[in-house]
């Protein structure tokens, strides 16, 4: 066997042997983590996570046998801004939401959320409004470039948390944004405009997160389809035209459950 052919089949072999240790990193992880006795949940989302922390839980605690205590962060209106800022050493109006940068090292499942409010780029603003607010619905401009801020926002935000657990394992998910507001849009004469609005909104949402490995749930497709185009309140999934009921409620903890329980390596 020539020098080449040797120096290939090591380097295969090497190669080989180091995606196999990399393909099987999750997997203990998780079973450090199924050996506890107990998990921590936080969630931390806008409105659109009212009363969904509690559901996931008991899936979890049923997948896994694990008892779960759940720390539940949802606040109205929640925007990746006000995050960002708390984790940036910031102080917040609602003083439990300023427990959240000590509780993310100690919990072992984190749910996260939050909306684009206040991730406006002076330089390139968004200027629509399709759902947001009870104002009628327009367009203006939203393309991604728009969104560039609110992605970035997103990504500080994962780096804070990975570098608060500072290599401890966790199992942590996003979730992207359901619409409530087909009836408004198809009143207003915006559908098609506010449907590309919306698209780009989780567009970064899950760009966002597959920069550091986070799976996403797919609450935009489970609420209002697989073309965007069916209204959850006629699905009887709100309980105000907004918010989840406890069926929407359940069907976003469904999402999650189908992500399964492997921690995230960024």
């Amino acid at each position: 066997m020539t020098h080449k052919l040797l120096t290939f089949v090591f380097i295969t072999l090497f190669l080989a042997l180091l995606l196999a240790a990399c393909s099987t990193q999750p997997n203990g992880n998780t079973a450090d983590l199924l050996e506890m006795e107990q998990w921590d949940l936080l969630w931390i989302s806008d409105s659109s996570g009212w009363g969904v922390a509690e559901i996931y839980a008991a899936y979890i605690e049923e997948d896994t046998g694990i008892p779960v205590n759940v720390y539940d962060y949802w606040d109205g209106g929640l925007s990746a801004g006000t995050i960002l800022d708390i984790l940036e050493g910031g102080n917040h109006p609602d003083v439990e939401l300023d427990k959240i940068p000590e509780l993310i090292p100690e919990v072992e499942v984190i749910v996260f959320y939050a909306n684009p409010e206040e991730s406006v780029d002076a330089d390139d603003p968004m200027d629509w409004n399709c759902g947001q607010s009870p104002l009628k619905t327009y367009v203006n401009t939203c393309e991604m470039d728009t969104f560039a801020l609110y992605t970035q926002h997103l990504e500080s935000i994962y780096e804070h948390i990975f570098e608060l657990r500072d290599g401890r394992p966790l199992i942590i998910r996003a979730y992207d944004a359901y619409n409530p507001a087909l009836a408004r849009w198809e009143k207003d004469g915006t559908f098609d405009a506010c449907q590309v609005c919306w698209g780009n909104y989780n567009t970064a949402i899950h760009q966002a997160a597959a920069k550091f490995n986070i799976p996403v749930a797919k609450v935009y497709d489970a609420w209002n389809g697989p073309d965007h185009d069916q209204d959850p309140n006629v699905k009887g999934y709100t309980k105000d035209g907004i918010h989840p009921n406890e069926l929407g409620a359940q069907v976003i903890a469904e999402e999650l459950r189908k992500l399964g329980y492997d921690p995230v390596t960024p």
